[in-house]
C-alpha cells in the first residue's frame, strides 16, 4: 500500500537517513530519492517543461521544521501502480496545523514531511 511506503519514508527520516524531492512532470507529482544526484536530472526535466525554476528539497521530520520551512503533505493517497509504485498526490503547505489539515487520512494518519530547499533548477534557455 502507498501508505506504508510514506510510513517507511517517515521512519528513515527519523532514523537519520536523507530523502530529497523534487515536483515531477505530472500535476501535484513529486518524485522522492535517496540520491540528490538523481533528481537534478530529474528536475531539470521538470523544469524545462514547466518553464519554471524548480526546487530540489531535503525532506525533514515535521517536527524538526522550523518557521519559514514548508510541508510536504501527502494529500490523495492511491492504491499501488502497475508496477507497485506508491501513488501519491501531494501538496505544499506553510504551516503544520494546516498539513494536518489537508493530509489524507483515509487510510489511517498519514505522514507529512518538513522540507527545506537545497538547489533551485532554472529551465533552459531556448536559442
Amino acid at each position: 500500500m502507498s501508505i506504508d511506503w510514506l510510513n517507511d519514508l517517515e521512519r528513515e527520516i527519523d532514523n537519520g537517513k536523507e530523502l530529497y524531492a523534487c515536483p515531477g512532470v505530472g500535476r501535484n507529482q513529486w518524485i522522492v530519492s535517496h540520491d540528490k544526484g538523481e533528481l537534478q536530472r530529474l528536475a531539470e526535466r521538470s523544469a524545462n517543461h514547466k518553464k519554471l525554476p524548480v526546487n530540489i528539497v531535503r525532506l525533514i521530520s515535521k517536527h524538526d521544521a522550523i518557521a519559514g520551512d514548508m510541508y510536504l503533505v501527502p494529500t490523495k493517497i492511491g492504491q499501488p501502480g502497475p508496477r507497485g509504485e506508491a501513488t501519491v498526490e501531494w501538496s505544499t503547505v506553510e504551516t503544520k496545523e494546516a498539513s494536518e489539515m489537508m493530509r489524507d487520512v483515509r487510510h489511517g494518519p498519514s505522514p507529512y514531511f518538513g522540507m527545506q530547499v537545497e538547489d533551485t533548477v532554472s529551465p533552459r534557455e531556448e536559442a
